[in-house]
């Protein structure tokens, strides 16, 4: 019988934002814990919340064997420690600080009411398994979650701001707040046509990330269907699931089978080249596709395949490198989605004009569509690293696109 076990402890302050004022504080620990067992081919799991009582969970992983789970037991030696999590902000200055940087947007952006939320989280997480694996992955992280309504309009939310990451630069956040908040009152317009337009990855592959799931593969229902190791896309383009911490900060660096890829990314699409799908050990041997390191699991249930976050490697250190003298950021864009064919479209709630690589104003709303393998083939534009907001640190990737009004 072989054995392995997950701890997962996460912690988070969280601070709720209404009208520019932080009226409420909410602080959060939690423990999940897994043991799985594997036995003849089957697996036993068992999951608790809270402290882990590993004699009492492996007893009751080894009942579960007799359910008759099918999965294959291929567990690995690694042995590996990234620990990154430190102190964002010290605990008594989380709120003043905050409440500073409301302050300074209410006096920068009068005209905005901002509401929502900012959180401080972290985690630490522990694999180990019978085969003498140990794997620990910790990190800490602030989450600027704001939302911009604009006095008077009746609407929930007219615009918003979020930024993910390690470090805070109040200064920076402003300034990046203060051109949203200028474009927004800018208003021009565009005539109907084909534009580059910049959106973020997670935003566009999550219409369309179900495509790349294993099951959805197999089955001959993706439109990557029979792909695997054929150029489908343009040269440019490399895709990959992010568990690096640079890049994302909430990422634990092992999948929850306790494995991982090199550079903690996981390559989907490389170069071009369609190199994986999103799988765990059982699909890849079910289903006869390549090992992927992409496992997700509840605490207390069987893994199957998982996603952490979208990357797309830059290929320009400017925007102005890669589009023309007009182009398309896509701000919010929701009810969007693509059919079966491969016809992906979204309506725009917000967007920007972009020229020169600037931002100079906000559009009317807009629709925006392309064919799948056009937009990320011939119609694909490349990524920028840092591109119109720095203190994001966000990589927008840019298509070719048909806009409508």
């Amino acid at each position: 019988m072989e054995k392995e076990k997950l701890i997962l402890q996460t912690h988070s302050v969280s601070l709720n934002v209404t009208a520019n004022k932080i009226d409420s504080y909410r602080s959060k620990e939690e423990t999940k814990n897994t043991v799985r067992v594997y036995e003849n081919g089957k697996i036993g799991v068992k999951g608790s919340l809270g402290e882990f009582d590993e004699n009492a969970l492996t007893e009751a992983a080894k009942t579960a064997l007799s359910y008759g789970i099918e999965y294959p037991c291929e567990l690995n030696g690694n042995v590996r420690t990234e620990e990154n999590a430190h102190e964002i902000i010290p605990a008594k200055e989380f709120i003043p600080q905050m409440q500073s940087f409301m302050d300074r947007l209410a006096a920068e952006c009068p005209k905005f009411a901002v509401s929502d939320k900012i959180k401080i989280s972290g985690f630490r997480q522990l694999y180990e398994n019978s085969k003498g694996a140990k794997l620990v992955s910790s990190s800490d992280w602030l989450n600027i979650s704001l939302i911009f309504q604009n006095k008077g309009s009746g609407n929930l939310f007219d615009g918003s701001y979020e930024a993910i990451t390690d470090k805070f630069d109040e200064n920076a956040a402003v300034k990046d707040c203060k051109l949203i908040y200028d474009a927004f009152y800018n208003p021009v317009d565009i005539a109907e046509g084909e534009y580059p337009v910049f959106m973020l990855p997670d935003d566009f592959f999550g219409t369309t990330l179900s495509h790349f799931y294993a099951n959805m593969y197999a089955s001959g229902a993706s439109l990557l269907s029979g792909k695997i190791g054929e150029k489908a896309f343009n040269e440019k383009l490399s895709f990959f699931d992010d568990r690096n911490n640079l890049t994302e900060p909430t990422a634990c660096f092992f999948d929850d089978e306790g494995e991982f890829a090199p550079d903690f990314r996981q390559p989907l699409i490389k170069d071009g080249v369609l190199t994986n799908v999103l799988t765990c050990k059982m699909y890849s041997k079910l289903l006869d596709l390549p090992f992927a390191a992409t496992a997700g699991a509840v605490y207390d249930g069987v893994p199957s395949y998982g996603f952490n976050s979208a990357y797309v490697q830059p290929t320009a250190k400017a925007t102005s490198e890669i589009t023309g003298d007009k182009a398309i950021l896509v701000m919010m864009a929701s009810g969007g989605d693509m059919t079966p064919s491969g016809h992906f479209a979204t309506p725009v709630q917000l967007a920007f004009l972009v020229e020169n690589g600037e931002i100079k104003g906000k559009l009317p709303e807009i629709g925006i569509s392309g064919e799948y393998f056009d937009l990320l083939g011939k119609d694909y534009l490349g990524a920028v690293k840092n591109a119109f907001f720095p203190s994001v640190n966000n990589t927008y990737m840019a298509f070719g696109m048909k806009v409508t009004k």
